[in-house]
């Protein structure tokens, strides 16, 4: 038993030191209103720990993706993307943000995708469908739109503990172990807004199992002093998560990889570190095959458009075959250790998909070089004299303050006057610095824009220097056979106004536009408020 005299004197100690070594009351409070301003100034300053951009194992594979979209020439892809719900209700994750920072991620270099972030204001593409259709916008209505949510997480789904203890006399201590198991699902599909069906193989699916361990470790120790009892604990332990979110990116990053690659046709499972042998891949290249050989003009069309990003072929994308494109497979063929046998096969196709095109590419344009080659249907060969090369414009004056802008537009004959087939070369200038766009309209009257393009992504233009085209770029404008006038129309302005313009008319490069005439593109320029244009338009007489 403690003595009363000892009792006294042990609680006037405690009460001592916890009234901060007998300090007056007021001392006490000005020391306590120091140490918690002390502690707020701290606490102010933020974390210690510096903020850390978010690396998953997926960085590498959107880059490479990027790489894929520019070296397959893919371009102008527009898709919507709805608010990505919560199926399970337990994943509290900006799911639609992830998926729009992936894409951007994917598409640095290559701006290859446009993509329209819809939220949940209004629900979803049929919403979207709806308001532009109140709004008269079905012009600027992406092609695509990714739907999906989360949808699964298995908690708990397997479980294990570890427990050891001993006990000896009064000291005692344990170990533990736990281990547990959940399974986190994203499912995403692409649909086309035209008609909000299903892309036929164009979805994603995939689960990741996150892991919760912890390990921990005990002691005690009991006995007595003075006939006191006495008692010593100790207890450590240290669990970790991978984190439900962390892994979620993961799953999202996964998925738009797949989605595009899919719906692109582009070899995306190398970017993955997968090949073409791979029984899952070879069995989707087959998938792929037969989908476009099933389709009427698609797989032409697929070829007409990869052969003329390798330089191998200059003749028109319609999904029908002539001479030319004959001469370009079977050059293409040839380049990679096939048959040059001029067939579509799944043979060449699957070879066209593993091929290092960089390689193949150069080896196909030397093949065709060396040989005597049809060209393309609807641009016979030129059997008259070649003119003599486009001189550059002479530089405008340089703009004086408050003087518009102008653009000076220039082609190898002076008269704008063609023959029959004769190539067509045009010089731009202007007098100050400007973007550029050029359009032309045919004999049939159809609209294509022709720069900026695949192979000058680029329209700025600096005072007084010549931009010829096509100068070095791998197309050529040609004058019909048919001796009937053709326009075209180039348009200036101080800044990038494509994005202004309506989706009709800007399109595809080198694809017919949904438009009337070259008049409508001068329109959309028109309409563009407090936007200052410098336009050309040009009569190209065919005789």
């Amino acid at each position: 038993m403690v003595k009363p005299a000892v009792a006294r004197r042990l609680a006037a100690f405690v009460a001592c030191a916890l009234a901060g070594a007998c300090a007056s009351p007021q001392e006490r409070a000005d020391e306590i209103r120091q140490d918690v301003v002390a502690a707020a100034k701290e606490a102010s300053a933020g974390p210690k720990a510096a903020p850390a951009r978010s690396f998953t194992s997926f960085t590498p594979a959107l880059r490479c993706m990027d790489n894929l979209m520019v070296s397959y020439g893919v371009t102008g892809v527009t898709a919507l993307v709805e608010d990505l719900h919560d199926a399970t209700k337990k994943v509290n994750a900006g799911t639609r943000d992830m998926l729009i920072s992936a894409v951007s991620d994917m598409t640095r270099r290559s701006n290859a995708v446009r993509l329209v972030a819809y939220g949940a204001d209004s629900a979803n593409v049929i919403g979207f469908l709806r308001e532009a259709e109140r709004k008269s916008a079905y012009q600027n209505v992406p092609d695509y739109g990714i739907r999906g949510s989360i949808t699964q997480l298995d908690e708990n789904l397997a479980r294990r503990t570890d427990n050891v203890g001993v006990q000896l006399g009064p000291v005692g201590g344990g170990r533990s172990n736990l281990g547990a198991a959940q399974v986190l699902a994203v499912d995403l599909t692409m649909i086309r807004t035209e008609d909000l069906s299903v892309v036929p193989g164009v979805a994603s699916r995939n689960s990741v199992v996150i892991v919760r361990e912890g390990q921990g470790v005990d002691a005690n120790v009991s006995g007595s002093w003075r006939s006191q009892g006495l008692s010593l604990n100790f207890e450590r332990g240290l669990e970790r998560n991978e984190g439900t979110s962390q892994a979620l990116r993961g799953l999202v990053e996964l998925a738009s990889i797949e989605l595009f690659g899919r719906l692109l046709k582009i070899p995306y499972w190398t970017c993955l570190g997968a090949d073409a042998t791979n029984e899952a891949v070879a069995a989707e290249i087959t998938d792929w095959y037969y989908a476009l050989y099933g389709s009427p003009g698609a797989l032409v069309t697929y070829f007409q458009w990869q052969l003329k990003v390798r330089g191998a072929y200059d003749g028109e994308i319609d999904g029908e075959a002539d001479e030319s494109l004959r001469d370009a497979v079977s050059a293409y063929r040839k380049a990679l250790g096939l048959d040059p046998a001029p067939r579509l096969d799944q043979e060449f196709f699957a070879a066209y998909l593993k091929a290092d095109h960089a390689a193949a590419g150069g080896t196909a344009r030397a093949i065709l070089a060396a040989a005597p080659r049809a060209q393309p249907r609807l641009r016979p060969p030129v059997t008259q004299p070649q003119v003599a090369a486009a001189q550059p414009a002479a530089p405008l004056p340089a703009p004086q303050v408050g003087e518009a802008l102008a653009l000076a537009l220039d082609g190898n004959s002076p008269d704008w006057s063609f023959r029959r087939g004769e190539e067509i070369r045009l010089t731009a200038t202007v007098n100050r610095a400007a973007h550029l766009a050029c359009w032309s309209q045919d004999e049939t009257g159809a609209v294509t824009r022709f720069f900026p393009n695949r192979f000058a992504r680029s329209s700025a233009l600096q005072p007084g220097a010549a931009l010829q085209i096509p100068g070095a770029m791998p197309f050529k404008l040609v004058a019909n056979r048919q001796g009937l006038k053709e326009r075209i129309l180039c348009a200036a302005s101080p800044r990038d106004l494509l994005g202004d313009l309506p989706a009709r008319v800007v399109g595809n490069d080198f694809d017919r536009l949904p438009v009337q005439s070259l008049d409508e593109v001068a329109a959309a320029f028109a309409s563009i408020p407090s936007a200052a244009v410098a336009t050309r338009m040009v009569d190209v007489l065919v005789r």
